[in-house]
């Protein structure tokens, strides 16, 4: 009986099996931290926070991003956006005023800048241990309403009008591999003014 192997069927064999582990992995992911947006006790500073469910191993935070959805009629403008941890930065990446799928609110996305020296490892996530991420102040007075956009929010869609990407996103190694987005949820409630 011959034994020689086929290495055309050997190389299908290992490009199908890839596959299926790839597929599984993104069917898989755990989507294990969830978002909420506060006002400090300053009543001026606005405070998003974040909870994971389980802590990371390995604890390799690489992207980020938090959506907020804000009333228009209050011209809201978000500035002096300051991390909670040093090395590990967020800013405004975009912002998009009164779309067609809801022109009562406008939507401001922040980034993680993340992976800056050892800032990949700076969050120390625990889980069920909530953390400040970062903070922001507004021109003017305190605006009730705001909110973590939610995931079924009808600007949350992969072709809307304004043409961007608003959802929510997460990604550390500990919880998934690269690419995948460990963003569960939204807790809290919308900020109320003090």
């Amino acid at each position: 009986m011959n034994h020689k192997k086929n290495p055309v069927l050997a190389a299908a064999v290992l490009v199908a099996g890839l596959s299926a582990l790839t597929s599984a992995a993104s069917v898989f992911a755990d989507q294990v931290i969830d978002y909420k947006v506060a006002v400090s006790d300053d009543g001026k500073t606005y405070e998003v926070w974040m909870r994971p469910d389980a802590t990371p191993a390995p604890d390799i935070s690489l992207t980020g991003q938090v959506t907020l959805k804000v009333p228009s009629a209050a011209k809201f403008s978000a500035k002096e956006v300051v991390s909670s941890v040093d090395g590990a930065d967020w800013i405004e990446a975009s912002r998009v005023n009164s779309p067609e799928e809801d022109p009562e609110h406008d939507y401001i996305s922040f980034s993680y800048i993340g992976v800056q020296g050892d800032s990949a490892r700076s969050y120390a996530w625990k889980g069920e241990e909530e953390k400040l991420v970062f903070t922001f102040s507004s021109e003017g007075a305190c605006v009730d309403g705001i909110s973590i956009m939610a995931d079924d929010d009808p600007f949350n869609v992969p072709e809307n009008s304004a043409n961007t990407n608003p959802g929510n996103q997460f990604t550390n190694l500990g919880w998934g591999a690269v690419g995948e987005n460990n963003f569960k949820g939204v807790y809290g409630s919308e900020t109320k003014c003090k």
